[in-house]
């Protein structure tokens, strides 16, 4: 899901740069939104060592990410500034996991469960997105660049009519020199995706203003990582039974307490009588008149 800013950010690593990747739904359509944060200082060192483009004007990691991105349907969404850091975000309408699910590994929950006559516990696993896309961009072959891992790396490259090589994007490294002694093992990597407040998972919980989002990080690497989410739910037979228990209780209670309660006795209770057991009755006729 972190498609092309993803790999944009390949070489920038060990500089104090991280790719993060939103994973969320608005108004039922679903998207990616790429985040590439880089600080000021790795910046203005790739500017300075910035070459001309093919139009003769020096790269800037604004533009040359512009570029990138205008060329994969992707839309800016914002690019800011601030808190020492350039930050350039991107989005753009996916299905079935999008280019990263294409160059890294798909997002597939597998949902086990334990459970007592009352809770059930979900546990919901799949591999990291971004398992596999080392691995990828390592085996990437020299004059191809359909995909963003190859642009990344070969730059936009054709072969014109006379079977020369036209460039029409370098590749990063190539753009800016700077990167070629920056080792990309350290460019930290997120995907963040949203979900219930209420759920535990492998990541980190946080707050945006699209609701609670966990952010699961990784390196880029070529270890395999997993992401995960535990979450628990009702089991309704037993507090079915539970209620069925209380009412019959309840009910029964309230039998026992009707049956065993004393009740005076009525005048046809008492009639034909024995003066001696009622004498208290006598007592309420009115006494004789003199």
């Amino acid at each position: 899901m972190l498609i092309a800013v993803c790999f944009c950010a390949l070489l920038l690593t060990g500089c104090g740069a991280t790719l993060s990747v939103y994973d969320y739904t608005e108004d039922g359509v679903r998207y990616h939104m790429y985040e590439l944060s880089i600080d000021n200082e790795t910046k203005d060192s790739m500017e300075r060592s910035a070459i001309n483009d093919v139009n003769g004007n020096k790269y800037t990691v604004q533009g040359y990410f512009a570029r990138l991105f205008a060329d994969y349907d992707y839309t800016l969404v914002s690019a800011s500034n601030t808190d020492g850091k350039y930050v350039v975000r991107y989005r753009k309408q996916v299905t079935d996991g999008g280019e990263l699910a294409a160059l890294g590994t798909k997002v597939d929950f597998t949902t086990t469960h334990t459970e007592n006559p009352f809770i059930r516990t979900y546990t919901a696993t799949s591999a990291n997105p971004f398992n596999g896309v080392r691995e990828n961009y390592d085996n990437v072959q020299p004059l191809r660049s359909s995909t963003v891992l190859e642009r990344i790396k070969n730059g936009a490259v054709a072969r014109n009519e006379h079977g020369d090589t036209v460039v029409s994007l370098h590749a990063i490294d190539e753009a800016f020199p700077y990167l070629k002694s920056v080792n990309p093992d350290g460019l930290l990597l997120n995907y963040v995706r949203y979900g219930s407040d209420r759920m535990e998972s492998s990541g980190s919980k946080i707050s945006t203003d699209k609701g609670t989002a966990y952010v699961f990080s990784r390196y880029f690497d070529d270890s395999d990582t997993y992401i995960q989410y535990n979450y628990k739910g009702a089991v309704p037979y037993g507090w079915y039974m539970v209620a069925i228990a209380a009412g019959a209780l309840v009910f029964g209670l309230i039998i026992l307490i009707t049956r065993t309660k004393k009740q005076k006795p009525t005048l046809l209770d008492r009639f034909p009588y024995n003066p001696e057991q009622y004498r208290d009755y006598d007592s309420n006729l009115p006494s004789k008149l003199n």
